[in-house]
């Protein structure tokens, strides 16, 4: 039997990942999706509204037209693909432009991976500092609430399943809110502590209003390593993609604290990218590792077994993992005995 033949086609396709990420990114800046969905539909009338240069305007055209981003008919009009009118024009309900924007952004700092690899030091520290946080984190929140949305509303499904009531919410690192948010939509009753820096406050009180639940929420303003959560306060405490900044210590940290602040019966819900047991996979939380090594003092990327382990040594008594969530990234439920 002859060997396959060796093809460099996946190789040169990653010498030009950095292309597709700024040509996306270049079209949000410029508004592109939201001046076509307005009805600009020529290079023209695009180029006008965008205030750029006619040629490069429909050399970006083109090209995302390549990306089946856009359409483009035999007369030259431009017209949106679905995913981008529903995820690409600013104001609608599934905008993921500021997510693309910050890619970008995130991408100048990965041209010094080598260095970092290196040193094993961060190249630019933008999560584990409150000064940083706040300048760095506001248009990657904002990106997150779609993305993390329909897992939130899965671990809302999950929950209300199981529990006829809760009360007490403790949202820690709230960001956008769009966790303890899915789930005070199912249970009417509950009320919510959000914890956060006051910058990424702001935007928590943001959507909180967007989605009309302001009577339900109240804040807490600080740094979740520094603030005492309680002792059996909350019948829920929520670390939504948090860990990973956190790193190991401060997760095992946050994780005792949390213990202490649930009422008997309380529920942890985690969620965070985590890797398999001899950490070959899945390959979004193996580059998320690297981009903590970037990009943090501390922050790291851990297994299953090592996250489920720190609950069990905190003292939850029934720890279960959610893999098949509308997500990258599972939920880990924890119960305090």
């Amino acid at each position: 039997m002859k060997n396959k033949k060796l093809s460099p086609e996946k190789i040169l396709e990653m010498n030009w990942a950095y292309a597709k990420t700024s040509v996306l990114a270049s079209a949000v800046e410029l508004g592109i999706f939201t001046h076509i969905d307005h009805g600009k539909k020529t290079v023209e009338q695009i180029a006008k509204a965008a205030k750029s240069n006619r040629s490069g305007t429909e050399r970006l055209l083109n090209a995302l037209v390549g990306l089946g981003l856009v359409n483009k008919n035999k007369a030259g009009i431009f017209s949106l693909k679905p995913e981008s009118a529903a995820f690409l024009v600013l104001g609608k309900p599934g905008y993921l432009g500021d997510m693309s924007v910050h890619s970008l952004q995130l991408g100048r700092t990965w041209l010094n991976l080598t260095q970092s690899v290196r040193s094993g030091k961060p190249h630019n520290i933008i999560m584990d500092q409150k000064d940083n946080a706040e300048d760095a984190m506001p248009r990657l929140v904002r990106g997150l609430f779609q993305m993390n949305y329909p897992c939130a509303k899965f671990a809302a499904s999950y929950l209300k399943a199981k529990h006829k009531k809760i009360s007490d919410i403790l949202d820690v690192a709230s960001g956008s809110g769009v966790w303890s948010i899915a789930i005070v939509e199912e249970f009417k009753a509950a009320r919510v502590t959000a914890l956060d820096f006051p910058e990424i406050l702001a935007i928590t009180r943001e959507f909180v209003n967007r989605h009309k639940l302001s009577s339900r929420y109240k804040y807490s303003s600080g740094d979740l390593r520094d603030i005492d959560f309680g002792d059996e306060r909350f019948d829920l405490i929520i670390l939504g993609h948090i860990c990973h900044s956190e790193g190991k210590i401060h997760t095992q940290q946050v994780i005792k604290k949390s213990f202490r602040a649930l009422r008997p019966g309380g529920t942890l819900l985690v969620a965070e990218f985590l890797l398999n047991n001899d950490k070959t996979g899945p390959l979004m939380p193996l580059l998320f590792a690297l981009n903590m090594l970037l990009n943090t003092d501390e922050g790291d990327v851990f297994t299953t077994n090592e996250l489920k382990r720190w609950i069990i040594d905190a003292g939850f008594g029934r720890v279960g993992v959610l893999g098949k969530t509308p997500s990258v990234s599972p939920l880990i439920v924890a119960v305090k005995k």
